[in-house]
């Protein structure tokens, strides 16, 4: 075994140990490996203006607080050397708003399948306000239509939540089981194994690509929209926070309350037809 391949052993190792997800280990893996071939050649021990640079280079926010993660993970379980947060600090925060499918745009985008497997996951992915990673590993035995509900297992956090299956999906569900007579998963691919990630978001750009919507939609905006949309029905925001499996109502509360413009757009419309009257009060009595 190479040293880089030891110590990506080791760091997959000091992650597993703390109970990270298998994606998250993944994923800080991947960002090691990228990280340390970038620095190979580097004088040793790494001056910190040589991490400082390789940071410079990502311009991507996200993978920017990926790789600054990574290495101050890497530093602090493999290494037993703490970086300072002055020394490598996180990006700041971005205040970005996702783009957020209309009401009329969800239906046209489920109704637009016709392959039934298709139509129930995308559905559901609405519906419940699932993160996608979440879908495959959902089995038969974690739908209660008595209680109309289904378990999510295992979610971000190594967290359970149970959340409402709307009737209309959950007849969907019904009708899908009845013709596809899956065995274990919910979802299955061709042999009986769990359906993947990817194939849930090649069926998402099918029916987006269909529709034609050219804005930057994600299939986490499907997540994104459930909760809009419920927040602009008025439904509660400790409600919506427990559908979505957040650990603080305060997550849920600054995100969605921004992006739930509807009910406001309503009361602006409201309040300029009474501007509106007021306006035309005095000439109505000079005409009089």
């Amino acid at each position: 075994m190479t040293r880089f391949q030891e110590l990506i052993h080791q760091f997959k190792k000091e992650l597993q140990l703390r109970k990270y997800a298998d994606r998250s280990v993944k994923t800080y893996a991947d960002c090691l490996a990228v990280f340390l071939r970038a620095m190979n050649g580097k004088p040793k021990p790494l001056p910190i203006e040589c991490i400082k640079d390789f940071l410079l280079t990502i311009n991507n926010q996200n993978y920017h607080r990926q790789f600054t993660a990574t290495i101050h993970h890497f530093y602090k379980l493999v290494l037993k050397t703490s970086l300072s947060l002055e020394d490598i600090p996180y990006p700041r925060k971005t205040d970005y708003m996702p783009e957020i499918f209309s009401v009329q745009e969800v239906y046209k985008l489920i109704n637009g399948y016709t392959n039934l497997k298709h139509r129930t996951i995308i559905g559901m992915f609405y519906a419940c306000a699932l993160r996608i990673g979440e879908i495959p590993n959902i089995l038969l035995s974690h739908i209660n239509y008595d209680r109309s509900v289904m378990r999510i297992k295992n979610a971000k956090g190594f967290k359970d939540r149970d959340v409402c299956v709307p009737k209309d999906t959950l007849v969907m569900i019904q009708n899908y089981i009845e013709k596809y007579k899956p065995k274990k998963w919910l979802f299955e691919g061709q042999y009986g194994e769990q359906y993947a990630v990817r194939s849930i978001q090649q069926i998402f750009w099918q029916g987006v690509n269909r529709l034609g919507i050219n804005r930057a939609v994600k299939p986490h905006s499907l997540r994104h929209s459930r909760a809009v949309h419920l927040k602009e029905t008025n439904i509660d925001i400790k409600d919506i926070s427990d559908l979505l499996g957040h650990y603080h109502i305060k997550t849920t509360a600054d995100f969605y309350l921004k992006m739930a413009k509807q009910s406001l757009g309503n009361r602006i419309a409201q309040a300029d037809a009474i501007l509106s009257q007021i306006r035309q009060t005095p000439q109505q009595l000079l005409t009089e």
